[in-house]
């Protein structure tokens, strides 16, 4: 009798994830002027990851009302600059990673619905000869990795340019994507070629440009220069 119940249970189990797996699950990620946004949705359930929504402002008590004692907020640590994805990142992404899904999607690879997909990306630098060469590096593999990437997705609505401007200092790049799909598509693609995209991902991280030092560090550097100068002049 034990045994039924404990198999009745763990078939249940497996027919709540066979229903977890097959539920759709909608992204909407997007990069623009410098502000990521993303939003995913897993069937009635919609979810913004980031930014996150600003909370409610606490409504003042009224006078019938007593204000409530306010606790003493605790002292808000630091946060730490990230790193910014940079040109060596972006070249290494657009070359390094169609390859790799396009063997991991290699079955289910048309589960995934793509819509829309814009990427807009710019080419510059301090040096216009590096920028002309990064253009090239672009093109060519956005010649390469895109077509492989159509072959395998169900993409539409596809808009995908590349500029170069030797005026600007700084690359730049806009990105709109859509991607809807269904959960045990993910859990083929991670048994498939997990390790080949966590090793793609560490490659990724390697190439990421150091965080900016924070106010505090950079003033002690300056007054660090500013005293080397200024014993070397006395010298």
């Amino acid at each position: 009798m034990v045994g039924k119940i404990i198999l009745w249970i763990l078939l249940g189990l497996l027919g709540l994830l066979a229903v977890l797996l097959l539920i759709p699950v909608k992204l909407r990620a997007s990069y623009r002027e410098g502000k990521p946004f993303l939003m995913v949705r897993y069937g009635p359930v919609k979810l913004q990851i980031f930014p996150p929504k600003e909370k409610p402002e606490e409504k003042e008590p009224s006078k019938k009302e007593k204000p409530k004692e306010k606790k003493p907020k605790k002292p808000q640590k630091a946060k730490k600059p990230k790193a910014k994805i940079n040109t060596e990142q972006i070249v290494y992404a657009i070359e390094t990673l169609p390859p790799i899904l396009g063997r991991a999607l290699k079955r289910v690879g048309r589960s995934f619905h793509i819509r829309p997909l814009q990427l807009y990306i710019l080419a510059a630098g301090n040096d216009p000869a590096a920028a002309a060469v990064l253009y090239g590096k672009l093109e060519a593999a956005l010649a390469v990795g895109f077509p492989v990437l159509e072959k395998t997705l169900h993409i539409r609505d596809a808009d995908v340019r590349l500029y170069v401007d030797f005026t600007q200092r700084q690359m730049d790049f806009v990105v709109d994507l859509g991607v809807a799909f269904r959960p045990w598509s993910l859990v083929w693609v991670a048994l498939r070629a997990g390790g080949s995209l966590l090793k793609w991902y560490f490659g990724f991280r390697r190439l990421a440009s150091p965080p900016p030092a924070p106010e505090a560090e950079r003033t002690q550097d300056a007054l660090g220069k500013e005293n080397g100068e200024t014993e070397h002049e006395a010298a």
